[in-house]
């Protein structure tokens, strides 16, 4: 399906995933990287979002667990509706797309510094890094992006990972 006003945004699995990607510490291009911090930003504030959703219907289902059990599973649930964040991120990330659901209405994608996809357990690592930090530092190390070209986070080094922009092809 074309849309003739404007861009079309697509949440399939992203095309070419399946080829060997150009590695990132090769070239430094930066109409991949373009405006990525506000973009990022954005991405994230949608990923809030979904996580919120997410996290309204596992409350619901997880209050009514814990009425029927009487208590018994409620800090098992909490600890559930806690891991909610890292469970989103990691599945996202780590599957075939590369990106969460903000991170495709917004065109980037998580890549290894190699050029290959990041699996499940970067992702778990990544998103760990990413919520540890910024709850330790009040969001203070969001400010390591403004020092590198590429936009890249503390985690984004940790994991040797950098978000990019997916090419819009025509």
């Amino acid at each position: 399906m074309k849309d003739q006003n404007g861009p079309l945004i697509d949440l399939s699995p992203i095309e070419g995933n399946d080829q060997k990607r150009r590695p990132a510490s090769d070239i430094f291009n930066p109409d991949d990287y373009e405006s990525i911090r506000l973009r990022r930003i954005f991405a994230y504030a949608i990923d809030v979002l979904c996580i919120a959703v997410i996290s309204v219907a596992a409350a619901f289902a997880a209050t009514l667990i814990g009425v029927i059990t009487l208590g018994v599973l409620t800090p098992l649930l909490v600890l559930i509706l806690a891991a909610i964040p890292l469970i989103y991120h990691t599945l996202l990330v780590g599957g075939p797309g590369n990106a969460t659901i903000g991170m495709r209405f917004m065109n980037i994608r998580m890549e290894r510094m190699d050029g290959g996809a990041p699996d499940y357990l970067v992702a778990l690592i990544h998103a760990a890094i990413f919520y540890f930090t910024l709850a330790a530092t009040s969001s203070l190390i969001l400010l390591v992006s403004l020092f590198n070209p590429r936009g890249r986070l503390l985690q984004d080094y940790l994991v040797n990972t950098v978000i990019r922009r997916i090419p819009l092809h025509s």
